[in-house]
């Protein structure tokens, strides 16, 4: 017993490379991340970046012996083992990343937009769906099949219309808030509709998972297909009603009696976790439950908002980096690329979706710029289009050169969205406080210790940065103060005055 413990456990040479691996996903994302994030792009894409730099497409080429030693493969022992742990992180990764994307799923908003929010859906789903299984179905092979799709080609299919039919919601969001329509009538029915989409979306996908065959040397599930599809919709439907009736309530004991919030995320996690081993144990996969835990734990109201915000920022800013870094380890994003393939999957996924957004849009009585709007913000796949081909990938359902396409399309799609939404609708982005203020407005241990020689300072550097005389923003400021002081709690305060020019 003690040799085969021994033999199947991480040696000291093991865990420094998979911690070194781990750190330089995440470094490396999250650098790249926030570098195109100051151009004005979705961090995802630097994050999908850094991967392509660590994986075969860069570091593999230039230097094939550190890639090995640092992402090894599967041709002995140690470089299983490691394998096998980066790879449960990064699967843990993707799991807790559908959970922070369950979590803003609001199903109380879905339902107030009633039948504008159906037309939307119905539309947004159902001819995006026939379009990529007409194209999976007329292509067959020629677009990507992997080895079990090839052996289950409905399975391909289906997926294939999943994949051009889905929506992202957390890109959706942030482009509504930049153009201040999150809290508008089209942008609720824009959110809506998305939700209702991914819903559909993932639960489409679990089919798929369902109807893939067992490959040699893997452990089946032990369920028939029918089997796991009826407990699959068993799971969905007890989680939307008697699950989300107890969670409500067992928030309510959390909130009162456990520290927060840390009480509060253990018990969110552990809900998250449970429901994902449960879907994998099914044979579907955990990000399916944790997605749909995150469904229903996040339509109760005693999950605050800053306990949301906590997890959020959590899994987006460690997990997320991670696992959008590992797309690029095992596949050669040069040798993958088709610019065929590429073209295709993405005219015929944008173009079906935002026309039958539009279409579905006017149906519902919204003006020409408003269906434009919602189709091209329907349009955005962005996060969870790219998550969907990796699991896709990893489940050999595609080839490397569908994956590539479809987190091209991904990250196309998202790019475009918000430009084409504001020039249909004609609305001026928000404009953000950082893109007013350049670096001379920003004063540490500025000179002075009385309220008038702070502003004094305040005001002159307020007035080279706008062209003004120090003097003229100095006494308006000070007359403004002089009425009521501008003091905040906790150590904020906002001296402010209009000028005429």
């Amino acid at each position: 017993m003690s040799t085969t413990l021994a033999a199947a456990s991480l040696t000291a040479s093991d865990i420094t490379r998979l911690l070194l691996a781990l750190a330089m996903l995440l470094g490396l994302a999250r650098l790249l991340g926030e570098v195109v994030r100051g151009l004005g792009q979705p961090m995802v894409l630097g994050e999908i970046a850094a991967g392509i730099l660590l994986g075969p497409t860069l570091l593999g080429a230039v230097a094939p012996e550190a890639y090995q030693w640092l992402f090894p493969g599967t041709g002995d022992h140690a470089a299983g083992a490691t394998q096998i742990a980066t790879d449960g992180f990064i699967t843990l990764s993707a799991t807790l990343l559908l959970l922070a994307v369950g979590l803003e799923v609001d199903l109380s908003a879905v339902w107030r937009q009633g039948k504008a929010m159906l037309w939307v859906s119905a539309f947004g789903i159902t001819i995006p769906l026939l379009a990529g299984g007409a194209l999976a179905t007329v292509m067959g092979a020629d677009l990507g099949m992997g080895v079990r799709g090839q052996q289950a080609p409905i399975a391909f299919t289906v997926f294939v219309g999943v994949a051009l039919s889905i929506t992202a919601l957390p890109v959706i969001a942030k482009i509504l808030m930049d153009l201040n329509l999150a809290k508008s009538d089209l942008g609720m029915l824009v959110i809506s509709s998305a939700m209702l989409n991914d819903l559909v979306g993932w639960i489409g996908f679990a089919v798929v998972l369902a109807l893939l065959p067992v490959m040699p040397g893997e452990a089946a599930a032990g369920h028939g297909v029918w089997t796991t599809i009826g407990l699959t919709l068993g799971f969905l439907a007890f989680m939307m009603t008697l699950g989300r009736w107890l969670m409500h309530h067992v928030l309510v004991y959390v909130q009162a009696h456990w520290s927060w919030p840390g009480g509060v995320i253990a018990f969110v996690f552990f809900v998250a976790l449970v429901s994902a081993a449960f879907t994998e144990w099914l044979g579907v996969h955990s990000i399916f439950g944790a997605f749909i835990a995150g469904v229903a734990l996040g339509d109760s109201h005693h999950l605050r908002e800053r306990t949301r915000d906590t997890i959020h920022q959590f899994v987006t800013n460690i997990f997320a980096p991670v696992f959008f870094a590992s797309i690029g380890l095992r596949i050669n994003f040069i040798d993958a690329f088709d610019l065929g393939l590429v073209a295709l999957v993405f005219v015929v996924a944008a173009t079906g979706k935002v026309l039958s957004c539009y279409t579905g849009a006017r149906l519902a009585k919204l003006s020409n710029p408003e269906s434009w709007a919602v189709g091209f913000g329907m349009a955005a796949q962005g996060a969870v289009g790219i998550i969907l081909g990796q699991l896709a990938f990893e489940a050999k359902l595609i080839s490397e050169s569908l994956l590539v396409a479809i987190v091209i399309l991904a990250l196309g799609t998202s790019l475009i969205s918000g430009p084409a939404m504001q020039r249909v609708l004609k609305r001026p982005a928000k404009r953000k406080l950082h893109e007013l203020l350049g670096d001379k407005g920003i004063l540490i241990d500025p000179p002075g210790e009385t309220l008038r020689e702070l502003l004094e300072a305040m005001s002159a550097a307020a007035a080279e940065s706008a062209g003004l005389e120090p003097d003229d923003v100095f006494q308006a400021v000070w007359r403004r103060e002089s009425m009521m002081h501008t003091g905040l709690p906790n150590g904020m305060a906002v001296p402010h005055a209009r000028l005429a020019d």
